[in-house]
């Protein structure tokens, strides 16, 4: 019997190979897997049934053209595109926190108008004593610039003379260490981590 690695793999080279079944047969037999982890992620059917349609699109590009390096990774790789689809599409809709990824936004729980807008600045308001705090200066300017400020990446880098590869380090061990501050404010996490909050 073939392992899934191997099962994944034979799909990847049948693909690149221009086998149009073998992109069927990818679509049947990961497409619930993939749409399942996205509904977790979205809480909404129809946009993880889009998320899913985008993951295979790009899946199947780079399938087609043979850029997949590691083929056996295949699962793995539907996997990730997916994660890194739904948290794009968040960060367009607005900044939010998911725990497995430390992806910060200010997200209630949907209600009324005011109380969302009162939460909405109560948790930038707390949020922003937690930047505060961070010991490191350039660590509460990128996380400042980025999440109270909603800076772009491109403007970030410009006000604080990073690179392109540098900001994504910097952010990165910025969020770390942000998000293990907030974690010891269970008010703070609350807000934050709202109805997208992972149990």
């Amino acid at each position: 019997m073939e392992s899934q690695a191997e099962i994944a793999k034979n799909l990847a080279e049948r693909i690149g190979a221009g086998d149009a079944a073998a992109e069927t047969e990818l679509f049947e037999r990961y497409s619930t897997g993939i749409r399942l982890i996205l509904f977790k992620r979205t809480a909404n059917r129809q946009l993880s049934s889009d998320l899913c349609q985008d993951t295979f699109i790009i899946a199947l590009q780079k399938l087609r053209a043979g850029q997949l390096q590691k083929p056996e990774s295949l699962v793995a790789f539907l996997r990730q595109t997916a994660v890194n689809l739904s948290i794009e599409h968040y960060r367009k809709e607005r900044r939010y926190i998911h725990q497995e990824d430390g992806i910060i936004s200010i997200q209630t729980a949907p209600r009324d108008r005011k109380a969302e807008r009162i939460d909405h600045q109560h948790a930038r308001t707390l949020l922003n004593e937690v930047i505060a705090k961070l010991a490191q200066d350039r660590d509460r300017a990128i996380l400042h610039r980025f999440y109270l400020l909603d800076q772009d990446k491109t403007q970030i880098c410009a006000a604080l003379d990073l690179s392109a590869a540098h900001f994504d380090r910097v952010l990165y061990r910025a969020k770390k260490r942000m998000c293990e501050m907030i974690g010891k404010q269970p008010e703070l996490k609350s807000l934050l981590y709202g109805s997208l909050c992972d149990d």
